[in-house]
């Protein structure tokens, strides 16, 4: 009994020093003692009306209140909200946006700043005092509720002391250089209340542009070892345009992928409202804008996020007299601090030894339908300084980067889908973009976590060559795409012909997949494989490519898988993965027409009389129609082959 006892309690020892080992370190890398500060997205912080004696008092804004708040408000305007949908049937949408409209200003109203950007009721954020903004001390003191982000928070504490953790609280309404400067202070009190000379900063989407602009500020007092900008507004946003300049026009369909990414589902539904039979719903948002300016149109972080090509047209088009202090305060934003965002941040690596590094979504258009290339929010642009092809448009066959910020030729900075050219971006060595990553949802997939993570927490990651796992250009993981295809031993997303072998995994979280079909754009090849082999989550399987590529270089070649999801109410579907060509002749560039189309044109399209691909457009079809055709002429070919 003494022995087994003696056993017991050696076990235990050892488990009690092995945890804290495990707990302090990522894939094998040793886990920084410095603490860390959320720098937290827009609206995110609860916001509080302010008594006379200065106190806090009843909460005004917040996630968690505000739910409650438009439940009441939809209760009272019953009569009004089906009176309006009633003439919304009649193709009149004024009174539904006045409805709504007028609810939203019931709901937030008193968030309204005058023309110079303050507010105009007493409102402010909870205290900045380090160890009341401490995380285990939020959770006991005020809930959980008070996290301003809560997932990325919960991902942290798995591997530093929840009294490590500490939530910035701002007031979103401000402007950047204003919140910079609360962060400033803030940095101070953790490290006085810590003893810690550097903290960590994990920062997201306006948290990013004012954590830039911070590094830009203050970055020479060299209080920080690691700062991570997670899809950053460090350029602005078009969302913050399309706004101000009342030409909102709601995505349908990106809104619907971004849903899809949230809540990680395992179906696809995008192609749904592909067509514009939901176009209504702009005519209800056009009359809507009145009322959402008349909250926001006051609040210098919405000015500040203006990006640098368009805040004088919004200035331009606006009261001058009524806005002067708006316009003069985001005027010396946009020229003395954001024109030179790119150069400040490289001064904080190079010169003060910070840390600084980018995680950007791309692939997306906005969800307010400005076009450009983005995470759905924030374009790649405004996050990253990239140089960056229209939306749906690619740099043309030939193309090498600018190199604008980093001109090694050998450093191959431009996206494998040639729309992005990282050689021109803000830091070319320390961004990373990710296609299909939509907005603020770093940590819903292992492969965006786990690089977040690690930059955060670890010197592991010093550039995008440190770890081929993770390099410059990456693909989303997210279970909503179902699908992802590598070509074995090369995951870099370049193709030359050395590869033969096309990788093609399960990644859902729970449905088996079926590979329909494999067609391939910019190369005669094709692969052959098991077509009929169902694919269960996390498994994968091998597909031999057969043919010759190209002799050429700096070309771009897609790989188109369809898939069947078993057990989903949308069972086609289909993911691109583009692959950069480097095998021999560079290709020719014409420097007449810098642009190409994203997709190499599908066989359908010259196939079928143009008019049916319109028709097949506009009922939101066509790609159901690509899709099932590209599978017929797989199971033609292969027939064929087989006889």
């Amino acid at each position: 009994m003494k022995k087994s006892i003696s056993l017991l309690l050696a076990a235990i020892l050892v488990l009690s020093c092995t945890l804290p080992a495990l707990a302090g370190s990522i894939n094998g890398s040793v886990v920084t003692d410095e603490p860390v500060i959320i720098v937290p997205g827009y609206a995110a912080s609860p916001l509080f009306y302010v008594n006379e004696d200065g106190s806090i008092g009843e909460q005004v804004w917040g996630w968690n209140i505000m739910t409650g708040k438009l439940l009441d408000q939809v209760r009272q305007r019953v009569p009004q909200l089906l009176a309006g949908v009633g003439a919304l049937t009649l193709g009149e949408a004024r009174l539904l946006g006045k409805a709504l409209g007028e609810t939203i200003v019931a709901l937030a109203g008193d968030l309204a700043c005058d023309g110079d950007g303050k507010s105009i009721k007493g409102i402010a954020p909870l205290s900045n005092d380090a160890e009341e903004c401490r995380w285990d001390h939020i959770k006991e003191n005020f809930g959980s509720d008070y996290y301003s982000e809560a997932a990325v928070g919960n991902e942290i504490t798995d591997y530093i002391p929840k009294e490590q953790l500490y939530n910035f609280y701002m007031d979103f309404r401000c402007g950047a250089a204003e919140n910079a400067a609360r962060l400033d202070e803030f940095v101070q009190s953790v490290k006085a209340y810590t003893g810690a000379e550097k903290v960590n900063l994990y920062s997201l989407s306006h948290g990013g542009q004012v954590t830039a602009t911070y590094l830009s500020l203050f970055g020479e007092k060299q209080d920080v070892d690691n700062a991570l900008l997670t899809v950053p507004a460090i350029g602005g946003s078009p969302v913050a345009y399309d706004v101000l300049a009342e030409k909102m026009a709601i995505n349908e369909e990106t809104l619907l992928y971004f849903i899809e990414n949230a809540v990680i589902l395992d179906q696809n539904f995008n192609w749904l409202v592909r067509a514009h039979q939901l176009g209504f719903l702009d005519d209800v948002l056009a009359e809507m804008m009145p009322y959402v300016k008349q909250v926001v149109g006051g609040w210098q972080s919405l000015w500040d996020f203006l990006p640098y090509d368009c805040y004088q047209a919004v200035a331009a088009g606006t009261d001058q007299a009524e806005n002067a202090g708006l316009i003069a305060t985001t005027t010396d934003f946009h020229e003395n601090i954001m024109a030179n965002m790119g150069e400040a941040l490289r001064t904080c690596r190079e010169t003060y030894g910070i840390d600084v590094n980018i995680m950007a979504g791309a692939g997306s258009d906005i969800v307010t339908g400005s076009k450009v290339n983005s995470d759905a929010i924030i374009s790649v642009n405004a996050a990253t300084g990239a140089a960056v092809a229209p939306y749906g448009q690619r740099f043309v066959n030939g193309y090498t980067s600018a190199g604008t910020v980093c001109s090694d030729p050998a450093h191959r900075h431009v996206s494998p889908a040639m729309d992005i050219d990282a050689g021109c971006g803000y830091l070319p060595e320390n961004t990373w973009y990710v296609e299909g990553f939509f907005h603020g949802m770093t940590m819903n997939e292992s492969l965006t976590r786990d690089l977040a993570l690690q930059l955060l927490l670890t010197d592991n990651i010093t550039d995008i060559y440190s770890d081929p796992a993770f390099p410059q250009f990456l693909v989303s993981e997210n279970h909503s795409y179902a699908v992802k295809a590598a070509f074995a031993g090369n995951a870099s997303g370049y193709i030359d012909d050395n590869d033969n072998t096309l990788v093609v995994t399960n990644i859902s979280k729970e449905k088996k997949i079926r590979i329909a079909s494999i067609t391939v754009g910019g190369a005669d090849v094709q692969f052959s494989g098991n077509y009929t082999k169902y694919i269960a989550p996390g498994e994968s399987l091998e597909f031999a490519m057969e043919g010759d590529l190209p002799n050429a270089s700096d070309a771009k070649v897609t790989v188109d898988v369809a898939f069947m999801i078993l057990g989903s109410a949308a069972p086609l579907n289909s993911r691109m993965f583009s692959f950069n060509l480097q095998n021999g002749v560079p290709a020719a560039y014409d420097t007449d027409a810098p642009y190409c189309d994203l997709r190499y044109t599908p066989v359908i399209n010259d196939t079928l009389p143009g008019g049916l691909i319109k028709v097949l457009k506009f009922f939101g079809l066509y790609d159901v129609f690509r899709m099932l055709f590209d599978i017929f002429r797989h199971l033609a070919a292969r027939i064929k082959t087989a006889v």
